[in-house]
């Protein structure tokens, strides 16, 4: 098993190889800029981030939540430093513009794909494609967005093996917005495997780990 060490900002890293990501060197030492873990690539040391907010990327599909609306756009919380912009032409239904607030309200969330991101990490959003939708069931559970491929697994072999565990629909957004709809048992499994998930993120054999959890789980409900 595979256990990462944690350093924090100003914490010295290493003397011999070369500085990579969050980062900086002081004569021959290499000291950590952040909180997080160290990890060695090749001949590279780097620190990665335990938790960061979402940096908006064009073709992200993420979990948004309407934080506000005006004559023709929506604007969602994506977890990001900045609101993403829905323009009411990129929602797959035609609606008359002052009407947006009858399709999609304040607080309701929705699955969108970033189509446009400027240099200050504004984006523009669309409703309109494969996945698509404003969510109307189930609950939504977040965790940090670094933590995502974890939860989708090599292969996708770890998000398979938690919907066909729980039978429930399972979306992870990537700006660590997951969507989950079944039945309040299957949720609440679902729910307490990816905080697992988040927070062993480091550890190898997870995937096991996690299945063997929900077996037990499901045992104990006989």
């Amino acid at each position: 098993m595979v256990h990462r060490e944690t350093v924090i900002p100003g914490e010295k890293i290493s003397t011999k190889l070369k500085p990579g990501k969050n980062t900086y060197k002081e004569g021959n030492n290499i000291y950590s800029t952040i909180y997080g873990f160290k990890n060695k690539r090749n001949d590279t040391i780097e620190v990665l981030p335990i938790k960061s907010k979402y940096i908006p990327k064009k073709g992200d599909k993420v979990i948004g939540i309407v934080t506000d609306i005006s004559f023709n756009n929506w604007f969602l919380d994506i977890n990001s430093p900045y609101d993403a912009r829905l323009p009411v032409s990129l929602h797959p239904e035609y609606i008359e513009s002052g009407d947006l607030n009858q399709h999609i309200e304040i607080g309701d969330a929705a699955i969108i794909e970033i189509v446009e991101v400027d240099k200050e990490l504004q984006a523009d959003a669309n409703m309109d494609g494969k996945e698509l939708k404003k969510i109307t069931q189930g609950t939504i559970t977040q965790i940090t967005p670094t933590k995502v491929p974890r939860v989708i697994g090599k292969n996708a072999s770890m998000i398979s093996m938690l919907k066909r565990e729980t039978d429930c629909e399972i979306y992870v957004g990537q700006n660590g917005r997951i969507w989950i709809n079944g039945e309040k048992q299957n949720i609440d499994k679902v729910t307490k495997a990816i905080q697992m998930i988040e927070k062993e993120a480091h550890k190898s054999g997870l995937t096991n780990k996690i299945k063997t959890y929900l077996k037990n789980n499901q045992q104990q409900e006989k």
